[in-house]
């Protein structure tokens, strides 16, 4: 679910590589944002938060995204990427926030 929008400045060079990613996998701009925090954030926890075993391994993000620079991915199987993405962030950041707020 959506609830805000937020407005962000990004430097021409990338607007201009987010931009090819959603000409080169027909994808709206704000998907491929969305993703790009979304893999950001899972680095992110993956290294600072030890005891939270992501599901979504870096060795199999890692194979994942190779497919999908040389086209070895369906459309369908790249949607399904990226919300498995979202979901596996979704459930790490509400693992952080809840033990932060212990």
């Amino acid at each position: 679910m959506l609830n805000k929008k937020y407005q962000v400045l990004l430097s021409n060079w990338m607007e201009d590589y987010l931009k090819f990613i959603c000409e080169r996998f027909d994808l709206n701009f704000s998907s491929v944002i969305r993703v790009y925090m979304c893999l950001g954030i899972l680095f992110a926890l993956s290294n600072t938060q030890l005891d939270y075993k992501i599901d979504l391994p870096k060795d199999e993000l890692l194979k994942l995204s190779k497919k999908v620079s040389k086209d070895e991915l369906l459309e369908e199987e790249i949607h399904q990427l990226l919300s498995k993405i979202v979901f596996e962030t979704r459930k790490a950041v509400e693992y952080r926030l809840s033990k932060e707020k212990k």
